[in-house]
């Protein structure tokens, strides 16, 4: 069994250059028992972890051994031992530890990565121009085409952007997640996507991994506007909006991101919307006068749960803006959760299509989450 399953984990780097993991006999066959192989794997280590430290905690609230025997007469036996009954239950409870996250986690992804929602949100800007007055932005991100997203699949996101009659697309980054021969079905789909006023995307980490020359030429045939260190100006109702993007801003040599340059070629009278894959960089575009940034990136880690009410997701202890709304005075950012998957293929916080409407009506802000 296990040896099947690292041909089924490993064969997915075999697939990728060769496109053959679109068909969906390959599909039911290969790669989704091979992910959910991988997905195992993953959460034996983490629960084997969890386990050992149950082991540790129960070694530090045990006794320490003597030479003295043990001795029981006829009326107690081992059995009730307190020390004895201690050890056994924090056993069990590493036990369950151990098996209870794999049983949950997987069954919980397998229901939800392809379970589409669809987040209404209205935001408001007391100064908003009377032309942009309901404005629809639709927002995805990460759509990571490759092994765990098909072009088939992704058709079904676009024709789910489409049902929001949308005036403005914009797409937040990694397009396609690691190989170039992942391109092809990106750009046999996106025409399908239709707005009043195009569809713009910047690029993201994956889409560098991959490659972004063979990707971005490749756009140049198909409808989208790929913003990289780049402005587009939009009229709009008698308005002008300017459409930004930057390149991915990641650290060190992999910072391709020139938001000056973007700015510059922006209208400063205009409403200024910013595309950037990562989210940090609302940090700087909040101190430029973007009046909306819109980002990808985190995946809202994948994994979160909602507990009686409370948010539980790791991902909030490590990323400043890790997924929503958020706001600094009349600047604000929206973080989409992504519409694909990225490393282990679970996925436990449901892929997300936004539809952002503007408004400059206080009585109009509300948010609201359905089913796709």
């Amino acid at each position: 069994m296990l040896v099947l399953g690292n041909v089924l984990f490993f064969i997915r780097f075999i697939l990728t250059p060769t496109g053959f993991y679109e068909y969906p006999l390959v599909q039911s066959v290969l790669i989704e028992p091979g992910g959910i192989y991988f997905a195992w794997m993953f959460l034996l280590s983490a629960a084997g972890i969890l386990y050992l430290e149950f082991r540790l905690i129960s070694r530090f609230f045990s006794t320490k051994k003597t030479d003295e025997k043990p001795r029981f007469d006829s009326l107690q036996n081992a059995s009730s031992d307190p020390l004895q009954s201690r050890r056994a239950f924090i056993k069990k409870a590493g036990a369950i530890a151990f098996t209870a996250p794999l049983i949950l986690t997987t069954g919980l992804s397998l229901a939800t990565h392809r379970q589409y929602i669809i987040t209404r949100q209205t935001l408001y800007y007391p100064g908003l121009a009377s032309g942009l007055e309901g404005l629809k932005l639709v927002h995805i991100s990460d759509i990571h085409s490759g092994i765990y997203m098909n072009r088939t699949q992704i058709a079904e996101i676009f024709e789910l952007v489409n049902g929001l009659y949308p005036d403005l697309i914009l797409i937040t980054g990694d397009l396609i997640d690691t190989h170039i021969s992942e391109i092809p079905a990106i750009t046999s789909t996106i025409d399908m996507l239709n707005s009043t006023y195009g569809v713009y995307a910047c690029p993201g980490n994956h889409d560098h991994y991959a490659s972004i020359t063979a990707l971005e030429s490749a756009l140049t045939s198909t409808k989208v506007n790929f913003l990289k260190n780049d402005a587009k100006i939009l009229r709009i109702n008698g308005e002008r909006v300017s459409v930004m993007g930057i390149d991915d801003a990641g650290n060190g040599s992999r910072n391709f991101a020139d938001f000056n340059k973007a700015l510059s070629l922006s209208e400063k009278e205009s409403f200024r919307l910013l595309l950037s894959h990562r989210p940090d960089m609302f940090d700087i575009a909040s101190q430029q006068s973007v009046d909306l940034t819109l980002s990808g990136h985190t995946h809202g880690g994948q994994i979160g749960f909602n507990v009686a009410g409370l948010d539980v997701y790791p991902i909030d202890f490590f990323q400043k803006y890790s997924r929503g709304h958020y706001q600094k005075n009349s600047q604000q950012l929206y973080v989409n959760v992504g519409v694909g998957l990225v490393g282990v293929p679970i996925r436990l916080l449901r892929p997300e299509i936004t539809l952002l409407t503007l408004t400059s009506d206080p009585t109009k802000k509300q948010v609201f989450v359905e089913n796709a």
